[in-house]
């Protein structure tokens, strides 16, 4: 994989001092009419409450806690993450 540019080491930066999973109603730019989504970062993927059952207790809390919430914006690779944020520090 290339190496991630620096405004996506600072997308996964902010996504994980969230806690590695944000709802995707969270994951925006813009203001308004004007709001779009956010690009998904390297070494995170969007998921859907549907896989509930296989996913880590860090992305279920957040269905737990926003019972409405579809999809989740959440660092998948945790591992990958880590490294490529100490390597760009």
């Amino acid at each position: 994989m290339n190496k991630p540019t620096k405004t996506q080491l600072q997308s996964l930066a902010e996504l994980k001092r969230l806690g590695g999973a944000v709802m995707t109603s969270h994951w925006t730019n813009g203001i308004g009419r004007r709001t779009r989504k956010r690009p998904v970062p390297p070494f995170c993927d969007e998921l859907s409450r549907w896989s509930y059952d296989r996913l880590p207790k860090r992305i279920r809390r957040i269905f737990d806690q926003h019972p409405r919430c579809q999809y989740v914006v959440c660092i998948t690779n945790m591992r990958a993450a880590n490294r490529a944020l100490r390597e760009s520090a």
